[in-house]
């Protein structure tokens, strides 16, 4: 099992989510679809329920309401596109290099991803404050799970012993701002802005 899936797994046991549920998975998909069609506000659990073939109270067996759906949609879209982060790093030579790359491939999917850009074209006051304010649980998670390859990297020697959790926090909230708030000379979606950035400033703070 990859990095990427142990802790999503262990974050979704935290949130009691059923394994092997099929219902679940189709809720999410159904979910996953129609967020990024129809936007969250326009959508509804009824909505949900209806594309993923199964009944109101079905649904809500499984999310006690659509807010707890909607974290869920996006911690699985999050541990899908940390699986292909992955596959990409296997052929990156270099524990410094794995780490810079992973905060390019990062900042460049996350701000292309379909769901995030239809809900911060068409309602960013819905979803900013979820990606703000209220995502503690989001970054906790993120933490986690890059503070354990800082780890690793740092028994191979490639980068400085320095607190694995505060640098985590500090690359996530870079992550943040490039992604929620694009503007400016640093560009999300330009993948050499992101290179760059990684190569003057990430650098030399990892380096030994």
């Amino acid at each position: 099992m990859s990095q990427a899936a142990t802790v999503t797994q262990s974050f979704f046991q935290n949130l009691k989510v059923p394994e092997g549920d099929k219902t679940y998975q189709k809720l999410l998909d159904s979910g996953l679809e129609l967020f990024t069609e129809f936007g969250l506000r326009r959508t509804t659990m009824e909505d949900v329920a209806t594309k993923a073939g199964v009944g109101r109270a079905t649904a809500y067996r499984r999310f006690s309401d659509k807010d707890q759906l909607i974290q869920v949609v996006i911690l699985r879209e999050c541990q899908r596109e940390l699986s292909k982060i992955e596959d990409d790093l296997r052929s990156i030579e270099g524990g410094l290099e794995r780490v810079l790359e992973s905060f390019v491939l990062a900042v460049t999917r996350a701000y292309g991803h379909p769901l995030l850009r239809r809900l911060m074209t068409s309602e960013p006051e819905t979803i900013l404050p979820m990606l703000t304010q209220r995502l503690w649980q989001m970054m906790s998670f993120f933490r986690i799970y890059l503070a354990s390859l800082l780890d690793r990297v740092k028994k191979e020697g490639d980068i400085r012993d320095q607190s694995s959790e505060m640098l985590a926090e500090l690359m996530l909230r870079l992550v943040q701002s490039m992604v929620l708030s694009p503007d400016g000379v640093m560009n999300p979606a330009d993948e050499a802005s992101v290179r760059k950035v990684a190569e003057l400033y990430l650098r030399p703070l990892l380096s030994r």
